[in-house]
């Protein structure tokens, strides 16, 4: 399998620019930053964009407005820290700071920046405030996570993870060395930051979504870690030990007490990571589009109270909009510069004791832009958590000062937690301003930061930390601690001191520790000791706390072998009847370790408990496997089960599962069941679900009716007549859309010479739209030379959004496209119906004989000069436009890919977000030449499948088995990564090109005049 998914370089913009750096600021790419400005030269320049000058730390203290019972005082600030992005505690109480001095550098991570530092503070005196500074290493890139590990630091700075130690004692880094290298620079809101000491004894860290394709100079021999889209976890004494772990965050990372684990993104303040990598990766014949969720209940992009002034910039640019002719259509929301969500990062769940109780497991989370850290209570919901707002209109601490810059939450050692203040005046870079406004605004380094300490009023001002000078007894003490730093920070130093004089203290401990983490941190470190034993884990299993047991099934998988096998074998498969639904969901991950027949037996269990619950679901079918044709016959036979709401699902990816493998053997089972099973209503999702397992192999489903192996021909000759009553429902007009739609997906899988007439017919213009074109994605599926005819035939009276998908069926199969030019020649389709992206494809195909008809065929097509274009249209700027016009020309033209007021498809980003404040002639570019500049993210890619399908769209989700692709109208197509030929990014954005020929100039006008007033421009 070949695979190039970051193996491009594209610069960041386009129509679905939408980017906030490293969380901290509205979405964008800065290309050409001012320059500090002198005094001489204000003259000739216009005035700068000033809400106010920088406070002192004395004064900016009074400007906090903070949750009751609370108090917050500075710990530290410039000179002594500046543009502080990270930190971390030491044995002895000591801070570690990464500072991102060259923030924001254009809106990448690239060039020769050496500006960034770690600064290590020390509070000597014993008053709270760390009053001695000392730069511990410099001359870094972008440092964006720090973590102690022995003598030494952990160090993010992207492209690597670094290594640094003082072995002199003068307090400066004298060893550095590189652990790993190859992390995204294409960013500087994806670099990788956030490391964590994991429960599990594992280091990780969140990578981004751009990722990189990581490598170990310690071990050349590591193959290669593609990251896209995922986090990692490694062991710093294990060279080339990094694997991948599940992501979906941009900045900041955090766990519960009993390691569940959030991220965030900017608009996407508290996502939790429900399905672990390392169990999905352990199936490679399971699709699973998603392992992180939104939880908020008040969504993404939600609303905040702050309490500063919007900046002056923010208020010019809504003046312009509620002082212009169409006012009147705003409500009073949007005529409001801000006060949502927009840039979330660094979330923190409280796991100590010193603030009052109703705090203890909620969720703080920063919001630089808006001057405020916002709470989240989190309450189960099955598997996951939903969050919900905790304070009602208001915030945990929000600041009157612009300044104010929250990056970075820590808890420490007595219980406080601490705040890293970027503290500077802008947090934007260009792109996400006005043409005009950005170069009245300066976005460089100000020289400042600040380190403030939050605690309860009752709690003393001092901190002392004496955990370096503890006894190994003292550790394990530790590990029952209501302080989390104090559990987890034990924890690290008792596995890495490796001192096995301390086993029965733990074992004791993990039998009597008065809390359930305390238990279950004993527990894992005598696993990181490699010290646990099936009589020290057993009694976990019957623990009173759910936690406790569902650490017992993730720890119990490295006993499953030797003498005590057996008893951990039965109790985790007893551990399926649990009473608690996330001991259940983790269970359901846990017994895919297990190689034994009772497996299927338990996840049918799982699942009747749990069916409706999504993350459980997946869980039961990532550890199925092995057991896939017994737990579908177990499922299918069961009358109860596939009455259910959730059962025809289930049956469809279990099936799909069985498919994929192409096991013969299975197929056979599972085949044989359509008549040896008694019960109705499943064989529909078997059939599909085995064609769409299938379906992207050499040997898809609708090919096997035809020449079936001998071991399946009866099986085969048994399935037909479900194929025949399907043809027959499509072509029923009596029933429903709906009904009819789900016989032609079958049909998709069936022998063409039931199948093709009939999903021939329903392209006729007579029949209702969906029915044509799910009859276009059905026969996008099937294997006959004679799909492309019954296309083309069909061609003619097709309206665009049947073109484009009749176009995606076509360009799928080197015959298809074969057949199309022959069309084309004979005139049968004019090259002017062909977008301009597929005319470019053709003319440069892989495939020789395509390219030199394509050459000849559409000389002079699809060529034409962007810019020219752009030029040509520029009288739209400036023709009187009306913005109700505009959103009838939106509905037709560009809903299929964007939405906008309850309007259209989201395929791309929120254009809110994207394209809120862009001056018209920016957005003029981005209609009519929309590749010039590309985000990544919505990058058209190329997918080519084992059987030699070739598909096309964004990369929507990529899991550690599968990736998602998504194209116009929303629609998807989901391909095991086993299935896989080859993926690459093209050059050219999602959004066509020659969007001129849909519209007039005064159309064009009316479009740019509805956006920014549906945006807020």
């Amino acid at each position: 399998m070949r695979q190039s998914v970051m193996g491009f370089r594209l610069l960041v913009g386009g129509f679905f620019t939408a980017a906030i750096l490293l969380g901290f600021g509205q979405r964008a790419v800065d290309s050409a930053e001012p320059k500090p400005v002198a005094a001489a030269e204000t003259d000739s320049k216009p005035p700068l964009l000033r809400n106010s000058d920088p406070l002192s730390p004395a004064e900016e203290q009074k400007t906090f407005r903070l949750a009751p019972g609370l108090t917050i005082e500075l710990v530290a600030a410039e000179p002594d820290v500046v543009d502080p992005v990270a930190m971390t505690f030491d044995e002895q109480g000591q801070i570690y700071v990464a500072e991102m001095r060259g923030y924001p550098n254009g809106g990448v991570a690239t060039g020769n920046e050496t500006g960034g530092r770690i600064r290590r503070l020390t509070d000597r005196d014993g008053d709270g405030k760390f009053e001695t500074a000392v730069t511990f290493l410099e001359g870094l890139r972008f440092p964006t996570s720090v973590m102690v590990y022995r003598k030494g630091l952990l160090i993010a700075n992207a492209p690597e993870i670094l290594y640094a130690e003082d072995t002199t004692g003068d307090g400066k880094a004298d060893v550095v060395k590189v652990l790993y290298t190859g992390f995204a620079l294409n960013n500087i809101q994806q670099l990788i930051n956030s490391f964590q000491w994991g429960m599990d004894n594992w280091v990780h860290i969140n990578a981004g979504f751009a990722g990189g394709t990581i490598r170990s100079p310690e071990k050349p021999d590591m193959p290669p870690v593609t990251l896209s889209g995922r986090g990692a976890r490694f062991k710093p004494d294990q060279p080339g030990s990094l694997e991948p772990t599940s992501g979906g965050g941009q900045y900041g990372l955090t766990c519960d007490p009993y390691s569940r684990w959030f991220t965030a993104t900017n608009s996407q303040h508290l996502r939790q990571i429900i399905l672990p990598d390392e169990y999905l990766r352990k199936n490679p014949y399971l699709s699973v589009p998603t392992t992180t969720w939104d939880i908020p209940e008040h969504g993404a992009s939600c609303k905040v109270f702050r309490i500063s002034p919007f900046e002056k910039w923010r208020v010019e640019r809504t003046t312009r909009r509620a002082g212009g002719p169409d006012a009147k259509r705003f409500v009073s929301t949007e005529l409001v510069p801000g006060g949502y969500v927009t840039s979330g990062c660094s979330p923190l769940v409280y796991n100590a004791d010193q603030f009052p109780e109703t705090y203890r497991g909620t969720v703080l989370i920063c919001d630089p832009a808006n001057n405020l850290i916002t709470r989240d209570t989190l309450r189960p919901n099955g598997a996951a958590y939903i969050a919900s707002r905790a304070d009602a209109n208001a915030e945990f601490l929000a600041s009157t000062d612009n300044w104010f810059r929250p990056t970075w939450l820590t808890l420490a050692p007595d219980g406080s937690v601490f705040v890293l203040d970027f503290y500077r005046e802008v947090i934007e870079t260009p792109l996400s301003l006005p043409e005009d406004i950005k170069q009245r605004l300066i976005l460089h380094s100000r020289e400042r930061g600040r380190i403030w300490r939050i605690r309860s009023q009752s709690a003393p001002s001092t901190l002392t930390v004496n955990l370096a000078n503890q006894s190994l007894e003292q550790w394990v003490a530790n590990l029952d601690s209501p302080n989390y730093w104090w559990r987890i920070q034990s924890q690290r130093l008792l596995v890495q001191q490796a001192d096995r004089k301390v086993i029965p203290a733990l074992e004791a401990a993990a039998k009597s520790a008065k809390s359930g983490p305390g238990r279950v941190h004993a527990l894992w470190t005598l696993q990181g000791l490699q010290a646990l034993t099936a009589a020290t884990l057993i009694p976990a299993f019957g623990d009173v706390e759910a936690g406790v047991r569902e650490h017992a099934l993730r720890l119990g998988e490295s006993l499953l072998t030797g003498e005590s096998a057996a008893e951990i074998r039965k109790a985790m498969l007893t551990a399926a009847k649990d009473a608690d639904a996330r001991v259940r969901f983790q269970a359901a991950l846990s017994l895919g370790q297990i190689q034994s027949p009772e497996v299927a037996n338990a996840l049918a269990t799982i699942l009747r408990k749990d069916g409706d619950d999504r993350w459980t679901t997946t869980a039961i079918l990532a550890s199925a496997g092995n057991v896939a044709p017994e737990l579908l016959q177990s499922l299918i036979a069961d009358a109860e089960f596939v009455r259910s709401p959730n059962a025809a699902g289930v049956i469809t990816r279990l099936s799909a599962m069985n498919g994929a493998t192409q096991n013969e053997a299975n197929l056979a089972k599972v085949l044989s069941s359509l008549t040896s099973v008694k019960t109705t209503g499943w064989e529909m999702p078997v059939l599909e679900g085995l064609g769409q397992g299938l379906q992207n192999t050499k040997r898809p489903l609708n090919t096997l009716w035809t020449n079936p192996p001998a071991t399946l021909t009866k099986a085969v000759s048994q399935a037909l007549p479900f194929f025949e009553r399907a043809a027959e429902r499509a072509g029923n007009a009596k029933l429903s859309v709906s009904d009819r739609i789900q016989s032609i997906r079958l049909l998709a899988f069936g022998p063409y010479p039931i199948a093709g007439k009939r999903l021939a017919e329903m392209l006729s213009p007579q029949q209702p739209s969906e029915i044509q074109l799910a009859s276009l994605r059905a026969l996008a599926v099937q294997e006959s030379p004679e799909v492309a005819s019954a296309i083309l035939s069909a061609w003619p009276a097709m309206g665009p959004t049947l073109r484009r998908e009749a176009g995606e069926v076509l360009f799928a199969k080197l015959d298809r496209m074969q057949a199309l030019l022959t069309a084309i020649e004979r005139k049968q389709i004019l090259p002017a119906q062909l977008e301009a992206a597929r005319i470019a494809q053709l003319r440069s195909h892989a495939n020789g004989q395509i390219r030199a008809r394509s050459e000849k065929l559409l000389a002079g097509l699809g060529q034409t000069d962007r810019a020219k274009v752009v030029d040509a249209y520029r009288d739209a700027l400036t023709m009187a436009s009306d913005p109700l016009r505009g959103k009838a020309v939106f509905a037709k033209n560009c809903s299929v890919c964007h939405r906008l007021e309850n309007v259209g498809v989201q395929v791309g980003p929120d254009l809110v977000a994207a394209i809120r404040g862009k001056p018209k002639d920016y957005l003029l570019v981005a209609i009519l030449d929309p590749s010039r500049e590309v985000d990544p993210r919505y990058v058209n890619y190329q997918a080519v499948t084992e059987n030699g399908r070739l598909l096309s769209g964004m990369l929507a989700a990529e899991t550690t088995t599968s990736i998602t692709l998504r194209r116009a109208e929303g629609q998807e197509d989901t391909i095991l990564r086993s299935q896989l030929d080859e993926i690459t990014a093209t050059p050219k954005s999602l959004m066509p090109e020659e969007l001129e020929k849909q519209f007039t100039k005064q159309e064009l006008a009316d479009l740019l005049a509805y956006l920014q007033s549906a945006t807020g421009g």
